[in-house]
């Protein structure tokens, strides 16, 4: 599968500001990059830098005034997928220690705040199974609309 990404963005910063943009899709073992190009306004310091876990990159900039940015790309996706609810559950005192973040409320992602609805629609199911339901409510349940959230909402909202 082939995805065409494109994405504008335009700011305008009266003061000095750093500016750490994560724009760009990540070149992964399932998803090649056929074609990208970034256009970013020049400013007072550009440098690429590693992501999170060496995940792609992102870009420190650091300007004044008007900024724009165009980002546009060609990505050839070849994901492996499997069923997922046929999987065990690992139980939590076996995790690696990287995963620990990802079990610890986030500022977009006050997971101790769904203990409840978790309990209650998905308590009898483990591993995958649970996984997968979890996947399904979302699906029947959200519905994304532009422009009703932004940058500082959260899931829970």
């Amino acid at each position: 599968m082939k995805l065409a990404i494109s994405a504008e963005l335009e700011y305008y910063f009266p003061d000095p500001t750093d500016i750490l943009l994560q724009l760009e899709a990540a070149a992964i073992p399932e998803q090649s990059i056929e074609f990208a190009r970034i256009d970013v306004t020049q400013g007072e310091h550009f440098a690429r830098v590693p992501s999170h876990d060496a995940i792609g990159d992102r870009i420190w900039l650091r300007l004044q005034g008007q900024m724009k940015v165009s980002y546009s790309a060609t990505i050839a996706v070849d994901r492996l997928t499997a069923d997922i609810s046929t999987l065990n559950a690992t139980p939590t005192h076996l995790l690696p220690g990287e995963a620990v973040e990802y079990l610890l409320p986030s500022r977009y992602c006050p997971s101790d705040q769904f203990q409840s609805l978790a309990q209650a629609e998905f308590g009898e199911l483990q591993g995958g199974a649970r996984v997968a339901a979890i996947r399904d409510w979302i699906f029947g349940h959200l519905r994304y609309e532009a422009g009703s959230s932004t940058a500082a909402t959260g899931a829970l909202e």
